[in-house]
C-alpha cells in the first residue's frame, strides 16, 4: 500500500533515556514547512533511504522527568542503525493515547511496554 507522508524532519540527538530505557528513540527536529502533530502516543511509518519502518511516536514535553521542550520521538521497530543528521518522512497511522505526566519513571516505562505491545497490534491486523 502507498504511503503519504505527511511530517519530516531531521533526526538529531537527544538526551538518550529512551536508549537507557530499552526504547531507542529516533529525535526529529520537524521542517518548518511541516506540520507538527498533536501531542500524544501513536503508532507511525517512518520511511528512512527508501525504505518504510513501523514505530512508535511520542509527541509531548516529557513531563515525567520534568521537562517543557515539545519533542518529537519516533522508537522504530526492528532498526538500529545511526540515522543522526538524516532526513526522513513518516507519517501516523493512529493515535493511542494522551500525554500525561507518570508518577515515576518505572511506571512511565510500563506503559511505553504497553503502549508498544498495542501497536504492534494495529500493525498485526
Amino acid at each position: 500500500m502507498a504511503h503519504t507522508f505527511h511530517y519530516s524532519g531531521f533526526v538529531i540527538e537527544g538526551l538518550q533515556n529512551g536508549r537507557k530505557w530499552g526504547f531507542p528513540t529516533a529525535n526529529i527536529l520537524p521542517q518548518l514547512s511541516s506540520a507538527t502533530p498533536d501531542i500524544g502516543v501513536y503508532a507511525v511509518q517512518i520511511q528512512i533511504d527508501n525504505k518504510n519502518y513501523q514505530g512508535m511516536m511520542y509527541v509531548g514535553i516529557r513531563p515525567t522527568i520534568n521537562l517543557s521542550q515539545l519533542t518529537i520521538e519516533i522508537n522504530i521497530f526492528d532498526f538500529n542503525a545511526s540515522i543522526y543528521g538524516q532526513y526522513v518522512e513518516f507519517e501516523i497511522v493512529k493515535k493511542i493515547r494522551e500525554d500525561r505526566k507518570f508518577d515515576s519513571v518505572t511506571q512511565l516505562i510500563k506503559q511505553i511496554q504497553k503502549d508498544k505491545d498495542e501497536i504492534l497490534q494495529i500493525f498485526a491486523q
